[in-house]
């Protein structure tokens, strides 16, 4: 037996779906090809990464789907995986074999996902953002031809954080503000946006903003952004929940850059996210099942 740690989430559409065409349907047709088809260049411009879903399980009557994620690459490390594997349908971790050759492709890691129209429960490392799942189910949909977006905004745990207490919400900590900062990433995290805030502010306050570079490499001067909180009396206890916390902690990379203030009580961004540790098989070598990790994460999955 060993322990892996579950992430929870909750999906959010943002046009185009309806429950005629719900999310496990599409992504249920898609992975009717072979694995090779569904293998997404990890950057567009180099073909040496890859993420590909390389097992699944179509579990509750095609409502959600199990599977496992690989990121693999061209190299001659082990363990392999051969031009026969990617040419099947699915194949199982067991069945990568451990004997490299200089063109076949190398799995550097994986995890275990299950998902549902709503919900979505990952074995993604935390140090890992669910951006790179994310941008590979709108990469498999094609959302961008449509103008969809599909995104996975994490649950909030309500026995650690009670958001319905909130009071406020500080980001800072670590980000200074960079000055004369070059944007060089297509899309901007929530995090830079703030920064971008802070910054104008701070110049705006400043009357000599031609020392602001060397105040910020000093660690003399830094901002931080607060959010105050005030749930309206014309929404439910449940709206507010939703468009709280969870959205506000998904777009930053590192979740301690946010802090919540409660009465007379103070939480980290990733105390507040929803994880459980669970136990599942393995073999004598240690390989966990995957069929085991499957069933496990669905019935967490049927509680949500």
């Amino acid at each position: 037996m060993k322990f892996i740690t579950l992430r929870f989430f909750d999906v959010n559409l943002t046009a185009g779906l309806t429950s005629s065409a719900s999310l496990v349907k599409r992504v249920k047709a898609k992975l009717t090809s072979t694995v090779s088809e569904r293998m997404m260049p990890v950057n567009k411009n180099s073909s040496d990464k890859f993420d590909i879903i390389s097992n699944y399980l179509i579990i509750d009557n095609g409502k959600a789907i199990a599977g496992t994620c690989l990121r693999i690459a061209n190299s001659k490390a082990v363990p392999v995986i051969s031009e026969a594997l990617l040419s099947q349908k699915q194949f199982t971790l067991n069945s990568i074999n451990e004997n490299a050759k200089d063109d076949e492709k190398t799995c550097l890691d994986y995890f275990y996902f299950c998902l549902s129209d709503e919900h979505l429960i990952i074995t993604l490392d935390k140090r890992s953002s669910v951006t790179r799942f994310e941008t590979y189910i709108n990469w498999l949909l094609s959302t961008s031809e449509s103008g969809e977006d599909i995104t996975f905004v994490p649950v909030v745990d309500e026995n650690r954080l009670s958001l319905a207490d909130i009071k406020k919400i500080t980001i800072g900590g670590k980000y200074n503000i960079p000055v004369n900062k070059e944007e060089t990433a297509v899309e901007r995290t929530f995090a830079s946006k703030v920064i971008g805030i802070t910054d104008t502010v701070l110049k705006s306050l400043l009357s000599d903003t031609s020392d602001l570079a060397e105040l910020m490499a000093s660690d003399i001067c830094s901002a931080d952004l607060v959010i105050k909180f005030s749930k309206p009396r014309s929404m439910s206890r449940e709206e507010y929940l939703r468009k709280t916390a969870g959205a506000i902690l998904k777009p930053l990379e590192d979740p301690d850059g946010i802090r919540f203030a409660t009465n007379g009580k103070k939480i980290s961004g990733s105390q507040a996210l929803k994880s459980e540790e669970v136990e599942v098989d393995c073999d004598t070598n240690g390989a966990l099942s995957e069929q085991n990790v499957y069933q496990t994460m669905f019935r967490k999955l049927k509680k949500l």
